[in-house]
């Protein structure tokens, strides 16, 4: 169950980094600035935030089941679209809507993992579900190199199969019964000071999505780098970081419920210092671009996964609503970051600024979830790993 929830969870994020991955060849094509490809990929994510409290509230009604199939055939008619009719209009409607459906199969895959995992290792299992990300990341970012060759058309249209085969996965695989019994009107409410974590991971996901979203354009723009190349060492920076993201994951789980919030906002200085290597690598020293970028998605993907550990650890029994309230703040960023580098890139003529102010927010990312590890205590028993029941969809 474990591994479809990873495939839907990676393809459903897969208009969004297609976008940034392809993007040297839609710029080439529909002649779009790099804040208007920004803003592509920030509608993405900027509607999986918007939609997520409505996720939240329905996702456990829905189960588990019914939302994955929903983001799963979202992604492969959106693929279809996008290769068939790929004007900037339609790709914007594809963003939107993919998006949106993204939201179903974030809480979706949070339901149906919580559901099996045995108490005690529910970080681990619930970052391991969360590397379905990376693992399609990686295969998009080669595609990067094949619409130099084949057009960026072919890329979508191998998404769009792949979603409707993960789709069929999701509904032999998924039970029916694969919903939380506690609905988002049962929940008990979320306590006083649970806003810092939906600021922490708003301030988190604005310093590290250009990792995901702007590395291949920034490589091959900054460094020179042929597309196709750009977009291997992108792919070789997303398989190290899922070993990364996993490793971490198995630490905190070591660390316990208590002390993990404090080792998301270690994960967050240890991002900075990855974008400070892309920094100073670009412009001096290759090896250093490529351990900076292996150290900087490392550090996103492991603060990705293990930010749903921190708020299920704050919010045992609220699952779904806490989950809903925290990705709202993280898709939040996601809108905000890739169209606000793009811009920031553009107004300066360089990637020199939009880096830095990344850096900053990781920074301020930290602080915030050491703030929410002073003012959410875990409550007694509680963790990541805590078993929850199931029932009917």
């Amino acid at each position: 169950m474990i591994t479809v929830c990873g495939l839907a969870i990676g393809l459903g994020a897969g208009p969004g980094f297609l976008f940034g991955f392809v993007g040297p060849a839609l710029q080439a094509e529909l002649r779009v600035s790099r804040a208007g490809l920004g803003l592509l990929i920030g509608l993405f994510f900027g509607f999986t935030g918007l939609t997520s409290l409505l996720a939240a509230r329905w996702g456990a009604r829905l189960g588990a089941r019914r939302c994955l199939a929903l983001n799963m055939v979202t992604v492969a008619l959106g693929g279809a679209a996008a290769a068939s009719w790929g004007n900037y209009p339609v790709l914007a409607v594809v963003a939107v809507t993919a998006g949106a459906a993204y939201a179903f199969g974030n809480v979706g895959t949070n339901l149906a993992v919580m559901a099996v995992v045995r108490p005690g290792i529910g970080g681990f299992a619930l970052t391991l579900k969360t590397a379905g990300v990376p693992a399609i990341a990686s295969v998009l970012a080669l595609g990067g190199g094949w619409a130099e060759t084949a057009g960026w058309r072919a890329v979508a249209w191998a998404l769009a199969a792949a979603g409707g085969v993960v789709a069929l996965a999701v509904l032999l695989t998924l039970p029916r019964s694969g919903g939380s019994t506690v609905t988002a009107r049962a929940e008990p409410p979320l306590r006083r000071g649970f806003w810092t974590l939906p600021l922490a991971a708003f301030l988190f996901i604005c310093g590290t999505q250009p990792l995901q979203s702007w590395m291949v354009t920034y490589v091959h723009d900054e460094a020179g780098l042929p597309l196709a190349q750009a977009g291997q060492l992108m792919a070789a920076g997303t398989a190290f970081g899922l070993t990364g993201m996993l490793g971490a994951a198995r630490w905190a789980d070591r660390l316990g419920a208590r002390r993990r919030a404090v080792f998301v906002a270690l994960v967050c200085v240890v991002a900075a210092v990855g974008i400070a290597g892309l920094l100073a690598g670009a412009r001096w020293w290759l090896p250093l671009l490529a351990a900076g970028a292996v150290l900087g998605v490392s550090a996103n993907l492991a603060g990705a996964g293990l930010t749903h550990a921190v708020v299920i650890d704050r919010a045992p029994g609220s699952v779904g609503r806490a989950s809903g309230v925290t990705m709202t703040g993280y898709y939040a960023g996601a809108l905000v970051a890739p169209w606000g580098f793009g811009a920031l890139a553009d107004a300066t003529d360089g990637y020199e600024a939009p880096w830095a102010v990344c850096l900053v927010l990781l920074l301020l990312a930290a602080a915030a979830y050491g703030g929410a590890h002073r003012v959410l205590p875990v409550t007694p028993g509680a963790a990541a790993g805590r078993r929850c029941r199931t029932g009917p969809a």
